[in-house]
């Protein structure tokens, strides 16, 4: 008996040995350091989501419905930036997942491998790459399917790992998918073993907690979620980004078939997982998968692969029994997994070194000095209010716009530039115009634009991501802006946009046609009117389901202006919407001049269009392209909407 007592003893201490160390290394490295500065930055995009969802929270913005965005209320967690009063917030959720993260994997690298070297070297590569918030989920599957042989070592640390995860879930709009059905998927498991689905109520149940506490109701639990479907279902149509090569994707598709070999054949001969664990495997790399070739650059694929795809693969392996001696099999079965797992490793180390070397790899490691020099600071006594005051001194120095009296929004993507200067901020609810790339979104930003609750000042400017159409990003908040909006002088190069009374904004049809892809159609314009324009381009069936699985085939808009032709990035969800074609502004103060008089610049009028697609993208849409020209004419005033 004392003998029993004394290996149990062993059996649980082995692990918090492992973790301890790793552990220290999150909290150094992810835990505790401060949220990112608020400073002026090549690309302001990023830095102002960032700020954007730390202000939600400090302020109680109720997700769905006054912020429509693919993260959820807890998401400062995954890339905090600014506002000090964040931090109590953040270190203790970060402390709760990286707890769960290093525990779960300690224990499974314990259970799982004989020698404390191939421990060591699994939690540290684990630790190194993954992000505790992707790949925690994983490893409370593993370690569900490992109490079953090992009791002891995981009954209470499954329940922390299904708070961690109850957490994650209000990250991003993904992790509530990936953790919601992982819940299903264990409670199909107890249900087939004949079980009160203890830990799915368990998940269900503190992730209500978890969003009370962010001060969220629970009737705008609905909103959130449908609000957060319709950004995420538009996602791969309107955000794809081709990348330079299909090494990554060659890579990737030889690490997952090296990896299947395995899991299928050490799962059906052991206590592996039942066909619901299964299935939401496949649904979590499907997403990982996503997250790195919709928008196929440096970053995603580091953000999918290597914090989340290899992670996920490993611990999946490892959770089967590769790194066991395996005596159950034959020789030869035995020499095929470990060969197989084998190969799934060295790819795994191939991407990593590949995907080192880029920007993004770069970005990690700046990243830790910062952090590792804000840590400094912050044990050498400097108060984060003090460094934080400090930064916006100096952004309001590098980057100042005009004092304004009243609320204030930034259109389109830069609203760091607002929380930099201390402006009165009013934004609306999908707050950057890029992410609004479908009516429904673009619909809600107009509605605000032209209510009771719209800024008194919009600080405009003509800034499209991914070679878009200039006024292609939520393209009804143009016409809003036309509306409800005068012209009321610039500041840092931008146009200072000034509340008004509303005046509608007559569309006027003035043709319709049916074309075809690569079509030359003249625009009919007369006296420098505004031409605003719809295109309805149909997916097939072939083409929907693409949409699901991939990414569409990308589509160009041609126009011709001012004698020169030029190509720009099509959203089809933004053609059915209807946006403004003509004028093709430049400038944000040719955007001014438009709303004063309703006529374009001469240089500026479009004069033919065209819709370019490749051979390929015609298997995938209906040949038949609906085009609709209206003039955008004036109309009686309206009244403000509530």
């Amino acid at each position: 008996m004392g003998q029993t007592q004394e290996a149990l003893s062993r059996r649980v201490a082995a692990p918090a040995l492992l973790a301890f160390p790793f552990f220290a290394y999150l909290l150094i490295t992810w835990v505790l350091p401060p949220p990112a500065p608020v400073r002026v930055e090549p690309n302001l995009l990023d830095p102002s989501w960032q700020m954007i969802l730390t202000e939600s929270f400090l302020h109680g913005a109720q997700f769905g419905r006054d912020i429509v965005y693919t993260y959820g209320p807890w998401g400062f967690i995954e890339s905090p930036r600014g506002d000090p009063a964040i931090y109590p917030w953040l270190v203790s959720a970060r402390l709760l997942i990286a707890l769960a993260f290093i525990s779960g994997i300690a224990a499974i690298a314990c259970g799982q491998i004989r020698w404390l070297a191939g421990q060591f070297i699994l939690v540290a590569g684990i630790v190194w790459f993954a992000n505790p918030i992707r790949v925690l989920p994983v490893i409370l599957l593993t370690a569900r399917i490992s109490r079953r042989k090992d009791n002891h070592r995981f009954s209470l640390l499954i329940h922390f790992l299904a708070i961690g995860c109850a957490l994650t879930m209000w990250v991003k709009f993904t992790d509530f998918l990936i953790v919601g059905a992982l819940a299903a998927t264990l409670a199909a498991e107890d249900v087939l073993g004949r079980r009160l689905p203890r830990l799915s109520l368990e998940i269900v149940a503190v992730s209500l907690v978890f969003w009370m506490v962010a001060r969220q109701s629970l009737g705008s639990l609905g909103l959130y979620l449908r609000s957060a479907y319709a950004l995420a279902s538009s996602y791969s149509s309107e955000m794809f980004l081709a990348g330079d090569g299909n090494a990554e994707v060659i890579l990737v598709a030889l690490l997952l078939l090296a990896a299947l070999l395995p899991l299928v054949v050490l799962w059906r001969g052991g206590e592996g997982p039942h066909w619901p664990a299964a299935v939401w495997i496949a649904l979590l790399l499907f997403f990982q998968l996503k997250e790195a070739f919709v928008r196929q650059d440096s970053f995603h694929i580091w953000m999918g692969i290597v914090n989340g795809l290899i992670p996920s693969v490993v611990i999946l392996l490892c959770g089967a029994g590769v790194f066991r001696s395996g005596e159950s099999l034959s020789f030869g079965t035995r020499a095929l997994i470990r060969a197989s797992a084998g190969f799934a490793i060295a790819v795994s180390v191939l991407l990593i070194v590949r995907e080192t070397g880029t920007p993004a790899g770069s970005e990690k490691y700046r990243a830790m000095l910062w952090n590792a020099d804000a840590l400094k600071s912050l044990f050498g006594g400097r108060s984060l209010a003090a460094a934080h005051a400090q930064q916006l001194a100096e952004f309001r120095q590098t980057k100042g716009l005009e004092r304004v009296t009243g609320t204030s929004d930034f259109f389109p993507d830069s609203q760091i530039l607002l929380y930099g200067n201390q402006l009165d901020l009013s934004l609306p609810p999908v707050p950057q115009a890029f992410a609004a790339y479908n009516e429904y979104l673009s619909g809600l930003n107009a509605a605000f634009f032209r209510g009771v609750k719209r800024p008194d000042y919009v600080f405009f400017d003509i800034s499209p991501i991914d070679n878009r159409y200039p006024s292609a990003s939520d393209t009804l908040s143009w016409l809003a802006l036309m509306e409800c909006y005068e012209p009321a002088g610039g500041s840092g190069g931008y146009l200072i946009l000034r509340a008004a009374g509303c005046h509608e904004r007559r569309l006027d049809l003035i043709t319709g046609r049916t074309v075809r892809a690569g079509d030359r159609v003249p625009i009919p314009s007369g006296g420098h009117d505004a031409i605003w324009a719809q295109i309805d381009i149909e997916p097939n069936t072939p083409g929907r389901i693409l949409s699901l699985v991939a990414r569409p085939v990308e589509t160009t808009l041609e126009v011709l202006s001012a004698g020169h032709r030029q190509s720009f990035r099509f959203s089809p969800a933004m053609g059915r919407a209807g946006f403004l074609l003509s004028p093709l502004l430049r400038d944000p103060l040719s955007f001014g001049r438009l709303i004063q008089s309703g006529k374009s610049d001469p240089e500026g009028d479009v004069t033919e269009m065209a819709i370019i697609q490749p051979a390929r993208a015609r298997h995938f849409t209906e040949p038949a392209i609906r085009v609709r020209f209206y003039k955008i004419g004036p109309g009686s005033p309206i009244e403000a909407r509530r």
